[in-house]
């Protein structure tokens, strides 16, 4: 998805102070997002190669709660 869409998607459905956990993370957005937006988050992700591609992403930018 759009890292746009998803910002805007965290700050619809996560409340002040909140936690945004991804259960099924693949590359990452949703925790990009996030950080974006300051929440929190938690991320899932069984596939090795899409751990390695969020990793990259989020390499850099402040860390929520885990990857």
């Amino acid at each position: 998805k759009p890292t746009e869409l998803m910002r805007h998607l965290v700050r619809l459905v996560t409340p002040p102070g909140g936690v945004c956990l991804d259960p099924f993370a693949g590359s990452g957005t949703t925790g990009l997002a996030c950080q974006m937006e300051g929440f929190d988050w938690i991320m899932i992700e069984k596939e090795a190669e899409y751990v390695a591609i969020a990793e990259a992403r989020l390499n850099g930018a402040p860390r929520g709660m885990g990857l």
